[in-house]
């Protein structure tokens, strides 16, 4: 028997296949995975809720938090390659 699935629904399952494959591919459970992706959003809304306070222009947010994050993912991917380079380097020693 055929089951019929709402958008809604069809959406849910897609986005749960999606946080587990997530988490499989990180090496850790889908509760871990989500715990850590409710933190990151917590500090993203203290991030808009500070920039909001000090009176930026709505309009500038969304560029300003989409440079952060490309910003944040530079350092964190510069810092990658540093020790990857460093952990290549003591092998082949």
């Amino acid at each position: 028997m055929t089951e019929i699935v709402s958008e809604s629904e069809r959406q849910r399952r897609v986005e749960r296949m999606r946080d587990v494959k997530g988490a499989l591919q990180q090496g850790m459970n889908v509760e871990k995975r989500t715990a850590q992706r409710e933190l990151k959003a917590d500090r993203w809304c203290n991030w808009f809720r500070r920039r909001m306070d000090a009176g930026a222009d709505p309009m500038s947010v969304l560029p300003d938090a989409l440079a952060e994050l490309e910003t944040r993912i530079d350092d964190q991917t510069t810092a990658a390659i540093r020790e990857l380079k460093a952990d290549l380097v003591k092998a082949l020693k």
